[in-house]
């Protein structure tokens, strides 16, 4: 699988960026990946983890749509997963799909890491963080709401 060496390189990235101790992976054990042995990995299938009840939050999710394609789960199940991993089970999401699952992940509030016209073949991969997901505005302070300097000097 060619994505065993983008993700062997991305783990390294995101441990950097963010300590990362508990993860789950959803579509292959990526036992053969991972060289730190300080990560604690999770794995399940697509209808196991469907019915998983809250127990806690992960630091990283590792979804692979690539190798969940070959036991055929509809879109519904897709977006149910993807939905129960960003509102429940982690902080950081990164999915490695087809091309095809681009609307759906844009829909969700995903950011794409690696451009689809970058490489030749069929897969892209994505990213949801929590910490990160959204530009806060310039205008979105108490500098531009309250004005306290101009009380009782002008009638609004």
């Amino acid at each position: 699988m060619a994505e065993l060496n983008v993700i062997t390189s991305m783990l390294d990235d995101l441990s950097q960026e963010q300590p990362i101790q508990t993860a789950l992976c959803i579509g292959q054990d990526l036992a053969q990946v991972d060289t730190d042995s300080t990560i604690h990995w999770h794995y399940f299938n697509v209808t196991d983890f469907l019915s998983l009840p809250f127990t806690q939050r992960y630091d990283l999710a590792f979804v692979l749509f690539d190798t969940l394609e070959a036991i055929d789960i509809t879109e519904i199940q897709k977006s149910q997963l993807l939905v129960k991993l960003r509102d429940l089970m982690a902080k950081r999401i990164v999915v490695v799909s087809s091309l095809q699952d681009e609307k759906l992940l844009r829909s969700l509030g995903f950011t794409q890491l690696i451009d689809k016209t970058s490489h030749e073949s069929n897969f892209a991969l994505w990213q949801f963080n929590i910490l990160n997901y959204k530009h806060v505005p310039d205008w979105f302070n108490s500098k531009f709401w309250a004005n306290p300097e101009n009380w009782n000097k002008y009638r609004w």
